[in-house]
């Protein structure tokens, strides 16, 4: 496939790395599961900012994916964001909110995206960060908060991109109105700055009717410590795990997750952050059970996807990966803070 504009811009912080990605053997062992975020706004509060999706109303049965971009409306003096909340409506299936260079003023649609990196790692490779990814179809209000002392940069000239899912599984028309809020800390409580990345398992085929697993193990080529980690599967996701590969940890679990709990959510905190320099990269992995009679693939509807948005600190070291094939994976590095 030939590159777009986009994935050549990306590939200036790329490193291609050939490693043979396939499944976990024998019974993986747990170094830790994380936890989930307080359901409360960080320590040491300074200011935040919100934004709030402009309504729109679904028949029943009806599928939408509108995006809008907003202006990063600021209050306080911090530019650190300790954590955040989303309140979501009915029908809302999930929101990836994003920010990147400023490209206009005011709130407005999204243009039209493309390019096998998707509109998200695309932000982060410019400098933009992962705002919130929520459970998908989560129910009630939903938190990213950091550990006491920790949290990401918010840019001067950037804006907020809201990319978001929504279906209407019931027998009536619904509005739909999420509500996204951001709380900055001060700066002074500042400890350590965290970066956002995105890990991908592309290019799936689910048969019909049957269960799949998809793997990848990709190389981390520079110490990085993973603080939160965002799973992203549909309705038809039973599990997704992560795993250190390779060195004195190999194998062992990070994460264990259903993937998809609406009920739940299943946002991960960790404290202390995975130190992935335990081992020689990452390995990941998403499995469904197929119960419809057609081939699922990666996208939207009744397609799948599997993904792992995250934070890592340094900054600098927050690597994100793409993997298209068994037996290859693309890691990103994001620019300097």
């Amino acid at each position: 496939m030939r590159p777009t504009s986009l994935e050549k811009a990306a590939l200036a912080f790329a490193v291609i790395a050939l490693t043979g990605c396939g499944e976990e053997g024998g019974s993986p062992v747990i170094f830790t599961n994380g936890a989930t975020p307080p359901k409360e706004p960080p320590a040491h509060v300074a200011g935040g900012f919100s934004i709030e999706i402009p309504p729109l109303t679904l028949l029943p049965g009806e599928e939408q994916s509108p995006c809008y971009i907003f202006p990063i409306e600021l209050e306080g003096p911090s530019h650190f964001v300790g954590g955040g909340s989303l309140s979501p409506s009915p029908g809302m299936h999930h929101g990836n909110i994003t920010t990147r260079p400023k490209t206009g003023e005011g709130i407005r649609p999204c243009p039209d995206e493309e390019g096998i990196l998707g509109g998200e790692a695309g932000d982060i490779v410019k400098g933009g960060t992962v705002l919130f990814a929520s459970s998908t179809q989560v129910e009630g209000e939903e938190w990213l908060t950091f550990p006491e002392g920790m949290a990401f940069r918010i840019k001067d000239d950037f804006e907020i991109v809201a990319r978001m899912h929504y279906l209407n599984a019931t027998q009536k028309p619904i509005t739909i109105t999420p509500v996204y809020r951001w709380y900055t800390i001060e700066e002074a409580s500042l400890t350590q700055e965290v970066g956002p990345f995105i890990w991908i398992r592309s290019a799936f085929e689910i048969p019909p009717l049957s269960e799949h697993t998809a793997s990848a193990n990709c190389q981390i080529p520079e110490p990085m410590h993973v603080s939160m980690l965002l799973p992203h599967m549909h309705r038809l996701g039973r599990s997704m795990n992560a795993w250190f590969s390779g060195g004195a940890r190999d194998g062992q679990l990070f994460l264990e997750s259903r993937g998809y709990d609406p009920e739940n959510g299943v946002i991960r905190r960790y404290d202390p952050a995975v130190d992935l320099s335990q081992g020689e990269g990452v390995g990941f992995s998403c499995s469904w059970t197929n119960t419809l009679n057609k081939t699922i693939v990666e996208g939207i509807g009744d397609n799948e996807m599997c993904m792992l948005f995250g934070y890592a600190f340094p900054p600098e070291n927050a690597f994100s990966t793409k993997a298209t094939a068994e037996d290859a994976c693309i890691y990103l590095q994001p620019p300097p803070p």
